[in-house]
């Protein structure tokens, strides 16, 4: 039986480094240094979890890069907090492959570790839009004149990962289909007979309930009406962990990246 361990590592890892992505194109003088701290504080949260489930150096070292990031905004130069931020970034995506290296050596082929690491970029991605979105939505409360369009960056990218994620999976199936063999065709089948509540829940859950939601959120946006947006975030979140978690699980079981 695969251990839950590692794909929960892997879940919180992507979150964090997806949330330290969005946080890197939301600096705006309308927003006060509070939030930033605030959103490295709840991911170092996360990522102690994450720690305390599988620990690992690279996980111990980009969460007390997240805590300088942190603190970094206590100092008069300007600079230190975006230079801290790229570090953190920089070594906690590094982290994200950490947890599967493992896999790659099983994965033979240039196009299988290609479609591996768009999946764990775009998973990122998801995450991480999800969580600074529903950060920033409640950010709206204290400054209500806060531009809509900051919010309305995070939705766009969370749209935008989900359909691509549900895309990398229709074609990562599709090419072991048809070309990865015998091997592969067996792989394919762990999907079909034991791990069939997974997948459909990873599908159903994961990828199309996220893009409902997106969709929502991004109309939500158009009115603007950015607390009902915060909301949908917030089930977003829940829909995004597990159906990551989820395929983080399946890819661990089947050497699928799903």
């Amino acid at each position: 039986m695969t251990p839950v361990a590692p794909p929960v590592f892997q879940t919180i890892q992507e979150a964090a480094v997806g949330s330290l992505f969005c946080l890197s194109f939301l600096y705006s003088p309308s927003i006060r240094p509070g939030f930033f701290q605030t959103c490295a504080l709840v991911l170092v949260s996360a990522l102690g979890v994450g720690i305390w489930v599988a620990p690992m150096p690279g996980s111990i070292i980009f969460f007390v890069l997240l805590l300088l990031y942190a603190g970094a905004f206590w100092i008069p130069d300007e600079r230190w907090p975006r230079r801290m931020l790229w570090l953190s970034l920089a070594v906690g995506a590094a982290g994200m492959f950490f947890p599967s290296m493992p896999l790659a050596n099983a994965l033979s082929t240039v196009p299988e570790i290609a479609v591996r690491t768009a999946t764990t970029f775009t998973s990122a991605l998801l995450l991480g839009s999800a969580l600074t979105g529903m950060l920033l939505g409640h950010y709206y409360l204290r400054d209500p004149h806060l531009p809509v369009a900051l919010i309305r960056r995070l939705a766009r990218l969370f749209l935008v990962s989900t359909a691509l994620q549900g895309l990398l999976l229709i074609v990562t199936l599709g090419s072991l289909y048809l070309f990865g063999g015998a091997e592969a065709m067996a792989r394919i089948g762990l999907l079909s007979t034991s791990y069939l509540a997974v997948f459909l829940s990873r599908v159903c859950v994961g990828i199309l309930g996220s893009f409902v939601l997106a969709c929502v959120i991004w109309d939500t946006l158009r009115i603007p009406n950015v607390q009902s947006a915060t909301g949908f975030f917030y089930i977003a979140i829940l829909t995004g962990t597990i159906g990551e978690f989820l395929g983080r699980f399946l890819w661990h079981s089947t050497l699928i990246p799903l």
